[in-house]
């Protein structure tokens, strides 16, 4: 979860940041050039990216590093990645009411194996290797049961780490 006063709202992707928010993304981008030479490298674009509230998956966002240069990119160009990749957050209280849907007896308690079936074959079916991704994130007991309050705090927190770059 992005710190206190860090998280930057855009109204839609690809949405032009306001003045404020190129300052705020500024002012970060200069704490993060640690070599001041005026670029961040590609890890650091992942790390000020989700400073800012995004939290894609290791995978996602290891997909959006391939885009940046091995030299890295200069304030302008992490400005058009950040407003290029922006996603609008997912909240805690939009996912929980999305689980409670399935929770018929409101136990906060949901089957991975069956919430697993739900989401690869009802609606837009999901890839199972996505819902799998999102299982890994759970804490899945031994009869395969797994707390979906916690799960869906622990989506909205986001990955902590920046993913090995090939």
């Amino acid at each position: 979860m992005a710190a206190v006063g860090l998280e930057i709202q855009l109204g839609a992707p690809g949405s032009k940041l306001s003045k404020e928010q190129r300052e705020k993304v500024e002012d970060n981008f200069k704490l993060l050039d640690r070599d001041k030479d005026g670029r961040l490298t590609i890890q650091e674009v992942g790390i000020l990216y989700r400073a800012f509230g995004q939290n894609p998956t290791d995978e996602e966002l290891a997909e959006m590093l391939r885009a940046v240069p091995p030299a890295g990119l200069d304030f302008e160009g992490f400005v058009s990645f950040f407003q290029n990749n922006y996603r609008v957050p997912t909240s805690e209280d939009m996912l929980m009411r999305a689980f409670q849907v399935f929770d018929l007896e409101d136990t906060g308690i949901m089957n991975a194996e069956k919430f697993k079936e739900m989401l690869t074959s009802l609606g837009e079916p999901m890839p199972s290797e996505e819902v799998d991704n999102i299982l890994r994130e759970a804490d899945v007991d031994a009869q395969g049961l797994f707390d979906y309050k916690a799960l869906a705090k622990r989506l909205c927190e986001g990955p902590k780490r920046i993913p090995d770059l090939p």
